[in-house]
Order: structure tokens, then C-alpha cells, then sequence
């Protein structure tokens, strides 16, 4: 009777701790689901937010490319006159124009759960941060010409302003070649929101 007894003891404390561990594994399984499901949403905002920010820099650089580009063509066209970098930068070509370009997209993109990442894309956000830091340098540079030699009155000078100009439209000219073709591959079609 005893072993009867014990067996149904056994039986009993069996199911029981079957019904605890089920109960441990859906939970389980519940929480996971919902991180999955937390991660995922952030992984889309985070796309978004990097397509949103791509979109404006984009649209913001060509149309500060359009103004280095006119004031080239004054600084050229008024090169052999007798006006200094402040009348033909300020007064007839309207002031050196700089990008405000945005690049807080990789930083919350990187946030994400590791496999959640697309590499392609981080590589490519990369490349769009190296490149607009290497356009800030360059801006740095021509800033730094231009302002002790702001009262200047040299053909020297001018020519040296229109090659810090187009050494800075080159990197724009790349950083939107970048920004087109992530575009191209990222926003119009791979990771499309709705």
C-alpha cells in the first residue's frame, strides 16, 4: 500500500511541476515575443529615421551645391577686379553657403539588437558619416583662409577660395552620389515604410 501511495505522490508532484515548467516556458516564450516585437519597432523607427534624415541632406545639399557653384562663378567673373574676398564673397555672391547636414541616423540605427542589423546598410551609413566629416574638414580649411584674408585684394587669393570651393563641392558631390544611391537601394525599395 505504502509503494501505491508513494507512487501516487510521485504521479502527483510530476504533474505539477510539468504544469510549472509549461507555465515557465510560455511565460517565457511570451516575454521573448514581446522583446522580438519591441525590437522590431525600433528597428523600423530606426529606418525611418535614417530615410527621413538621408532625404533632407540630400535635398539640402544640392541646393548649397547650386550656391557654391554661383559663387564661383562670381568670384571668376569679378577675379580681375579691384575687390576684396569680403565684397565679392558677401556683396555680389551672396556668402559662402555650408550644408547642415544631419548624421544622427547611424547612431540610433547601431542602437538596435545586434541581429537585427543590416551590415550592408551600416556600412553605407558609414560612408555617408566619414565623408560628411571630411567635408566639415574642408569647409574648416576654407573658413580658415578666408578669414584673415577677408580684406585681401589678390588674384592669388580668389583663385585659392575657388579651389577650397570646388575641393568642398567634390566631397558634396560624393556625399549625394552616396545619399542617391542609398536611396536607390534602401528607401525605394528594401525597407520601403508604409
Amino acid at each position: 500500500m505504502k509503494t501505491n501511495s508513494g507512487m501516487k505522490e510521485i504521479k502527483s508532484f510530476l504533474r505539477e511541476l510539468t504544469i510549472v515548467t509549461a507555465g515557465v516556458l510560455i511565460a517565457l516564450f511570451l516575454s521573448n515575443l514581446k522583446e522580438n516585437n519591441q525590437a522590431r519597432k525600433y528597428q523600423i523607427a530606426s529606418i525611418k529615421t535614417v530615410n527621413n534624415e538621408v532625404t533632407e541632406n540630400y535635398s539640402n545639399l544640392k541646393g548649397i551645391v547650386e550656391e557654391q557653384t554661383r559663387l564661383i562663378d562670381t568670384i571668376e567673373k569679378y577675379s580681375a577686379d579691384h575687390m576684396t574676398l569680403k565684397e565679392l564673397i558677401l556683396e555680389k555672391g551672396g556668402g559662402i553657403q555650408i550644408a547642415q547636414l544631419r548624421n544622427a541616423g547611424l547612431e540610433f540605427y547601431t542602437k538596435n539588437q545586434i541581429n537585427l542589423i543590416d551590415f550592408e546598410m551600416m556600412s553605407r551609413l558609414i560612408s555617408m558619416r566619414a565623408t560628411s566629416k571630411l567635408l566639415e574638414i574642408k569647409v574648416e580649411k576654407l573658413l580658415d583662409f578666408v578669414n584673415p584674408n577677408f580684406f585681401v585684394d589678390s588674384k592669388e587669393s580668389k583663385m585659392l577660395v575657388i579651389i577650397y570651393l570646388h575641393n568642398i563641392i567634390d566631397s558634396e558631390n560624393q556625399l549625394m552620389h552616396l545619399y542617391e544611391s542609398f536611396t536607390d537601394d534602401y528607401i525605394k525599395t528594401k525597407h520601403k515604410m508604409p
